[in-house]
């Protein structure tokens, strides 16, 4: 009898590509997740491709062609052709990640998204909340919330978002050892850090009060749960599930169209403001490439540079 060889499918070549992602690197789940959804989108966007000789610069070039131009209905039935070039460049690299796995390891003879050559994307937007926007969230947590332990919460997750800049994955990882008021520092923990690094923040003197009031409601409950941020329906953590719920409740309430990572680019930018050099920045942010650091601070349009303009005169120009 004769047996027949089978080569693996382009799923369960994917499906050990992952598999190394999360056991031998380790990385992190959301990383992981954006990947399937990157993979999943290619295939749904080009449905043709079924076998690993489907994948030639041609198919990839119909894929680019398909994002760019089909139709999608968004919103309450909004209209949109296309998407945006930071979300190509996001699809792309980490389709490119996965098909140089592919050729690092034998399995193609080149990796056909290293001929394609993407626009650099144009940040045309302002990132960071202005200060009557935050005011306006602010207003919005005081104004609806049903009990003191969720005003207390509500408030200090505003507060560590805005004066400490933190990821969503970071800020839900938080742990009560995290918090050091006393000498004013909150620590974000390796695991949790999009960097795999250990970094530690200041913490003013506003983010300090906010936080001595948030624990003393906290401590009421009596948790035995290590996280800092608690559900109000049991004693349990503050889920990513439940965040994005909060989110869109605040949004609807205070009239702010925002999620979680407009407050640490107004973080990024208000230090920017203030006169913070952009290596310090980076540093409080985690970045590990200062590039990742400078599109943060995209907020900072020519008006807001207005008055540093104005200082300038001939009596103080330098001589260096």
């Amino acid at each position: 009898m004769r047996y027949t060889l089978r080569m693996p499918s382009l799923n369960e070549h994917f499906e050990n590509y992952l598999n190394e992602c999360q056991y031998v690197r380790r990385l992190r789940s959301a990383t992981i997740r954006s990947s399937k959804e990157s993979f999943k989108h290619f295939l749904h966007i080009v449905p043709e491709i079924t076998e690993l000789s489907d994948i030639t610069r041609e198919t990839v070039a119909v894929f680019y062609k398909r994002l760019q131009t089909r139709e999608r209905i968004v919103g309450i039935g909004e209209l949109r052709i296309g998407v945006k070039d930071s979300t190509i460049i996001a699809y792309s690299s980490r389709l490119k990640t996965f098909f140089k796995w592919m050729h690092d390891r034998g399995h193609i003879t080149t990796n056909p998204f290293d001929a394609v050559k993407l626009p650099q994307p144009k940040f045309i937007d302002r990132r960071a909340l202005t200060g009557d926007q935050v005011k306006r969230i602010l207003t919005a947590v005081v104004e609806n919330a049903p009990n003191k332990f969720l005003l207390r919460r509500d408030l200090a997750i505003i507060g560590v978002l805005t004066f400490c800049g933190l990821r969503k994955n970071e800020l839900i990882s938080l742990e009560l050892g995290d918090i050091d008021l006393f000498n004013g520092f909150v620590t974000i923990r390796p695991e949790t850090s999009k960097s795999k690094r250990m970094r530690r923040l200041p913490v003013n003197k506003e983010l300090k009060l906010i936080l001595s009031e948030y624990l003393r409601e906290r401590k009421k409950r009596g948790s035995s749960v290590p996280h800092l941020f608690l559900s109000n329906n049991a004693d349990r953590p503050f889920t990513v599930h439940g965040l994005k719920h909060w989110v869109v409740r605040l949004s609807r309430l205070s009239k702010v169209r925002f999620h979680l990572h407009r407050l640490r680019h107004t973080f990024a930018t208000n230090l920017a403001m203030a006169d913070v050099g952009v290596v310090k920045i980076q540093r409080l942010l985690g970045h590990t490439d200062i590039k990742m650091t400078q599109t943060y601070l995209r907020s900072v349009v020519s008006e807001d540079l207005r008055e540093d303009v104005n200082k300038l005169s001939y009596d103080n120009l330098t001589n260096s």
